[in-house]
């Protein structure tokens, strides 16, 4: 099995029950919208780590694949998205991160001792970061000042913000979430939470903040603090980029729990390799233009997806997220062919590289 395989069986069983569910959808029969969901979401959990809803406020139909903040499950929602048959993308709105103020926020309450809340009835009070292009947040509710436990209200405070911003809003620009048990009298900026998403677009464009579309487009920044005379693999790294901030985090300590998420859900992660061809800013050019050439390739052919890459003293590295082990190493001794001899390509997966 792999990821491919696992898409495309999800995809069948869609089709076989997308006509009963835009039926059920059409004349809002909520009984058999739950039964048909219910099943889609247990496939889609157990594929790809994603939650799986349909809305019904629209004349549309639209689906999300939520994966939360886990970047495997990112990964794995967006590639369910673009291998959605042409007859289903013709028909639906697909999804493949959670959006702001989706069906699922406008429904989401909470209860605390006798009195239900929704998202209308939380305020949040916030702060701008210009320098840092983000936004300190501290959500207020009413009923914060009935509950003891900081860390319940807190949880809750970064779930609600999630359910109204969307998650690319979330973790592009939110450095800071705190729950308050009375509003700040002294900050001006406040808003309701349904709101807020509007403010944030506001600021985004009034400042020119750097804009995203998908939480797989923000990229981190690592400068690892080893032996920069060590020539060995993975081991000369003077400067990585990555979409996986954990996935660097747990590889440089040797730890391989991201590794083990992604093969459970018949997925790896692995990285392309060669010996720098030139020296200083060629490199850079060089490793740039291999990985959006080999990323062309290898994702037309749903194999594998650019997450990233690293310079080294002397290897290049591009890292990769494989949706297809076989296929992807299949087709890259095709690609190897027909690229410069000069350089010599090489391809192990992180979990060879540990062991």
């Amino acid at each position: 099995m792999s990821v491919v395989t696992n898409n495309r069986e999800f995809w069948e069983r869609f089709e076989d029950e997308q006509s009963d569910l835009q039926n059920a959808l059409k004349t809002k029969n909520y009984d058999l919208i739950h039964e048909i969901v219910q099943g889609l979401n247990e496939e889609v959990n157990a594929i790809s780590g994603c939650s799986f809803f349909v809305e019904d406020v629209s004349e549309d139909f639209e689906m999300t694949f939520d994966p939360g903040p886990n970047k495997t499950s990112q990964y794995l929602a967006q590639r369910l998205k673009k291998m959605a048959p042409d007859n289903v993308k013709a028909l639906w709105r697909i999804n493949a991160s959670l959006q702001p103020l989706s069906q699922k926020a406008i429904e989401a309450s909470v209860q605390i001792k006798d009195q239900v809340y929704s998202l209308v009835d939380f305020y949040v009070f916030y702060t701008v970061d210009s320098s840092s292009q983000t936004i300190q947040t501290k959500v207020y509710c009413p009923g914060y000042s009935l509950i003891e436990n900081d860390e319940y209200t807190k949880e809750m405070s970064m779930y609600l913000l999630e359910l109204a911003i969307g998650q690319t809003y979330y973790e592009a620009y939110i450095s800071l979430v705190e729950p308050l048990t009375q509003p700040e009298a002294d900050n001006p900026n406040f808003c309701s939470l349904v709101d807020f998403y509007t403010k944030i677009q506001d600021i985004v464009e009034k400042d020119h903040w750097k804009e995203y579309a998908s939480p797989l487009d923000i990229y981190s920044i690592y400068e690892p603090n080893q032996d920069f005379a060590h020539d060995a693999l993975r081991k000369d790294m003077k400067i990585i980029f990555t979409t996986h901030p954990l996935l660097v985090e747990e590889t440089l300590g040797e730890k391989n729990d991201v590794l083990l998420d992604l093969k459970a859900k018949d997925g790896d992660y692995g990285y392309i390799y060669y010996v720098n061809p030139f020296q200083g800013k060629d490199n850079a050019l060089f490793r740039q233009e291999l990985s959006k050439q080999l990323d062309e390739t290898m994702s037309k052919l749903n194999l594998g997806k650019v997450i990233g890459g690293a310079m080294g003293k002397s290897f290049s590295y591009i890292d990769w997220i494989i949706f297809d082990l076989e296929g992807f190493e299949k087709a890259f001794e095709q690609i190897k062919k027909k690229l410069d001899p000069k350089v010599e390509l090489h391809f192990q997966t992180f979990q060879e590289t540990m062991n």
